[in-house]
C-alpha cells in the first residue's frame, strides 16, 4: 500500500498542520478561565476563532483509566493555550500497512469554531459533530484529521468538535459493576455538558444546540438520543450513515474480547477486580494495540468490532437501559427532531479493500468465506454464527461464478446488513413514536473525493457513493485541497444548507431543493435524493426489497434476552 493517495491519507493522520494566525481572540470562561485562541478564515474568507484543545474531562489515565469521566479542572489565574489542535486519543490506525499505534491517553479535549458575524450579537445555533471510525478509530481534528471547519463556517453557526475514548479503552467490559463500558459515549456526554454550561461565553446559544455524526459517530448520536445522561443537552440530533440498531453498534458479549486482552498482556482474566488493576499497569499503546492480533484483514482491519457500546445495565443509572428498539418503542428516549440517512453504497467502504494489496484480501476470503462473512454480519462469537452466514453466502453468492466476480456481493453485505437494514428499522421506529418530525435522506453524488481512492483504489475504478463520502463535503482539512468541482461545490452547498437550517429551526432546507423535504410519517416512508438535483421521493427506498432477506438473521444475532440483563 504505497501508492500516492494511501501516503497521502497517511500524512492526513500524522503530520501536524501550522495555521496561520493573525489577531489571537480572547474567551473568558468565569467558572474555568481564560483562553486564546488563534484565527482561521472559512472557504469564502470569512474569519473564524478558533479555540482548540479545550480540556473537558481529567486525564483518563492511571485510576482513571476504564472509569467514567470526571469533569477538567479550572485554570485561574493563567491563559489557556488554545491556538493549536490537541492530541488523538490513543489508536490502532487499520487502514495503513500492518497498522500503526498513534495517538496518546490524555486526549480529551473538544474545539470551538465561532464565525465572526457582522451586524447581530444574537447567539448562534452550535453544531456538536462526534466522529465515526468504528469506535477505535479517528479524531475531532480538523489539521491532523479531516473535520475542519471551514466550510460549515460560512453560516451562521458555532462548531465544536470533540475526542472520546476509543477501542478497549473507550469500550472495554467486564460486564459487571467493575466496568460496566461506554466510557466512550460517556465521554460524548460530558463533552455535551460542558458545551449546554459553557459555549454562551463563546457566542452560542446554549438552548439550541445540535449533536451530528457519521457512521460510529452517527450511532453515537443516536446512544444519546436514547440516553438518559443526555437529557436536555441537545435539541436537534442528525445520524448519519450509523444507528443504534445497527448489528456493530451494540456488542453483548465485550468481556469476551476484554479475557482476549488480559491473556494477550498477561493479566489475570478469572478475576475482573484483579483483571482491571492489572490492565491499569500496561502501556495504553499495548492496550489500543491488541486489535493488531485480532482483526481480519478484509475491510481494511476494521472487523471485528470487538470493543463498541453495550447495554450497561450494572450501572445504577445505565447509559444503554436496553436495546434501542424497546426504548424507542416504550417513548423512553429524549424526543428531538431528527434526520437520518445512507449513502448509496455504503458497503464500498469494505469491497475497496480488495482492489489494493494485490489480491491479499480476496485470497483471504476465498480461503475461508463462511468464517469471513461471520465476522461481517457480527456473529463471529455466536453459537449459530456459522449457520447463519452459511445461510447469507448461499442467498448471495453463485457457485459457479469465480468470487472475483462477485465482488459487489460483499458491498450488499455490508450495505444492507449492516447499514440499510438498521437504518431503515431506526426511521420506521422513529416516524412512530417521535413525537418530533423525522427526516429520512439517500446521498447519491459520487465526488472528486471518495474514500476508496484515498487509500489506494485506482481512480479509474468507480465503487459507487461510499460511506463517509458526504463528509468531504461537510468538513475541511489542511491537508485536503478545497473543492473545486463545480457540482461537488452545488451539493457542498446544498448539504450546508440542510444541516444548518435545522440546526436553526429544525427544518432542512436549501434553494437548491425545490419544494419541501417532508419528514416521514407514521407506515409512510419518504425520503430527499441529495445529489446535484435534490430530489423528494414519496416511496421507499431503492434497497428496501432487499431487506427482508436480513430479519432472520437480525434476530438470530440478538444473543442476549431481556430476561438476562
Amino acid at each position: 500500500m504505497s501508492c500516492p493517495q494511501l501516503k497521502f491519507i497517511f500524512a492526513i493522520l500524522l503530520l501536524p498542520f501550522v495555521c496561520s494566525s493573525r489577531e489571537e481572540p480572547i474567551v473568558n470562561v468565569p467558572s474555568l478561565g481564560r483562553l486564546r485562541g488563534s484565527r482561521m478564515s472559512s472557504a469564502s474568507g470569512r474569519m473564524i476563532d478558533a479555540f482548540r484543545a479545550i480540556p473537558y474531562a481529567q486525564p483518563p489515565v492511571g485510576d482513571l483509566r476504564f472509569k467514567d469521566p470526571l469533569p477538567a479542572k479550572d485554570w485561574q489565574g493563567t491563559t489557556l493555550d488554545a491556538s493549536r489542535e490537541g492530541p488523538k486519543c490513543i489508536q490502532f490506525n487499520s487502514i495503513v500497512q500492518d497498522g500503526l499505534v498513534l495517538g496518546q491517553e490524555d486526549c480529551l479535549y473538544l474545539n470551538v469554531y465561532v464565525p465572526q458575524v457582522n451586524g447581530t450579537n444574537d447567539p448562534l445555533p452550535v453544531m456538536v459533530w462526534i466522529h465515526g471510525g468504528a469506535f477505535y478509530m479517528g479524531s475531532g481534528n480538523g489539521e491532523t484529521d479531516m473535520f475542519g471547519p471551514n466550510y460549515l463556517l460560512d453560516r451562521d453557526v458555532v462548531l465544536v468538535t470533540l475526542n472520546y475514548r476509543l477501542g478497549p479503552l473507550g469500550f472495554l467490559s467486564t460486564e459487571d459493576a467493575q466496568a460496566p463500558g461506554n466510557y466512550g459515549l460517556l465521554d460524548q456526554s460530558l463533552a455535551l455538558r460542558w458545551v449546554r454550561n459553557h459555549i454562551a461565553h463563546f457566542g452560542g446559544n446554549a438552548d439550541l444546540i445540535t449533536i451530528f455524526g457519521e457512521s460510529a459517530g452517527g450511532a453515537s448520536v443516536d446512544f444519546h438520543v436514547l440516553s438518559p445522561y443526555s437529557k436536555g443537552l441537545f435539541h436537534r440530533a442528525i445520524i448519519q450513515s450509523g444507528t443504534s440498531t445497527c448489528p456493530w453498534a451494540l456488542n453483548p458479549k465485550i468481556a469476551e474480547y476484554t479475557r482476549m486482552l488480559a491473556n494477550h498482556l498477561n493479566c489475570p482474566s478469572d478475576a475482573s477486580r484483579e483483571l482491571l488493576a492489572c490492565l491499569r499497569t500496561r502501556k495504553a499503546e499495548e492496550i489500543a494495540g491488541i486489535r493488531k492480533h485480532l482483526t481480519i484483514g478484509l475491510g481494511f482491519g476494521m472487523f471485528p468490532l470487538a470493543f463498541v457500546p453495550r447495554i450497561d445495565a450494572e450501572r445504577s443509572l445505565p447509559f444503554v437501559p436496553a436495546y434501542p428498539e424497546e426504548l424507542i418503542a416504550e417513548r423512553k428516549f429524549n424526543q428531538v427532531p431528527l434526520i437520518l440517512g445512507v449513502t448509496k453504497n455504503e458497503g464500498a467502504l469494505v469491497s475497496a479493500s480488495f482492489f489494493v494489496n494485490d489480491d491479499k484480501h480476496m485470497d483471504e476470503f476465498k480461503a475461508d468465506p463462511i468464517g469471513i462473512i461471520r465476522y461481517m454480519i457480527q456473529m463471529e462469537n455466536h453459537p449459530n454464527g456459522q449457520q447463519m452466514a452459511q445461510l447469507v453466502h448461499d442467498h448471495l453468492f453463485t457457485l459457479q461464478k469465480p468470487y472475483e466476480d462477485q465482488k459487489q456481493q460483499i458491498e450488499l453485505i455490508a450495505s444492507d446488513y449492516g447499514l440499510f437494514k438498521c437504518t431503515d428499522d431506526s426511521v420506521a421506529l422513529f416516524s412512530e413514536f417521535n413525537s418530533q418530525s423525522t427526516y429520512y435522506y439517500f446521498y447519491t453524488h459520487r465526488g472528486q473525493f471518495s474514500f476508496p481512492q484515498m487509500v489506494g483504489v485506482p481512480p479509474e475504478i468507480d465503487l459507487g457513493v461510499c460511506h463517509a463520502d458526504e463528509l468531504f463535503l461537510l468538513f475541511s482539512s489542511g491537508l485536503l485541497p478545497r473543492l473545486s468541482v463545480p457540482e461537488d461545490l452545488k451539493v457542498s452547498a446544498t448539504l450546508i444548507d440542510l444541516w444548518t437550517s435545522f440546526a436553526k429551526n429544525g427544518v432542512p432546507e436549501s434553494s437548491h431543493v425545490d419544494g419541501d423535504w417532508l419528514p416521514v410519517e407514521q407506515g409512510a416512508i419518504r425520503y430527499l435524493d441529495i445529489n446535484e438535483r435534490p430530489t423528494f421521493v414519496n416511496g421507499k427506498m431503492p434497497f428496501e426489497p432487499r431487506l427482508a432477506f436480513w430479519n432472520s438473521i437480525k434476530a438470530a444475532n440478538r444473543i442476549v434476552t431481556k430476561d438476562e440483563l
